[in-house]
């Protein structure tokens, strides 16, 4: 039996996280209210946080596969349509089983 895949931390210095969740939380945002979904003029508008208030990004969650769930600093989890997600981390671990 295959020994289970360790869980790839990829450890980005703040400056290259807060640009990479200001670029994800603008495309997402420029989507939905594309679509209509939201009234808000800007990302941190709708989401309620600002790219610095973020400490991790999370890109696989169990039981729903691809996606962005921002980790804040404050320990809340927020998906990219700006929903509350749970803060257990075992969630986010995409490890082979």
């Amino acid at each position: 039996m295959p020994p289970l895949a360790r869980p790839r931390n990829r450890i980005l210095p703040d400056e290259v996280l807060h640009t990479v969740a200001g670029e994800t939380m603008r495309e997402h945002f420029q989507a939905l209210r594309s679509k209509g979904k939201t009234d808000a003029h800007a990302p941190e508008e709708f989401y309620g946080f600002t790219p610095k208030d973020v400490a991790e990004i999370h890109f696989h969650k169990q039981g729903f596969g691809r996606g962005v769930w921002y980790r804040l600093k404050d320990g809340r989890v927020i998906d990219a349509m700006g929903k509350l997600s749970e803060r257990d981390r075992y969630w986010y671990v995409s490890a082979v089983h």
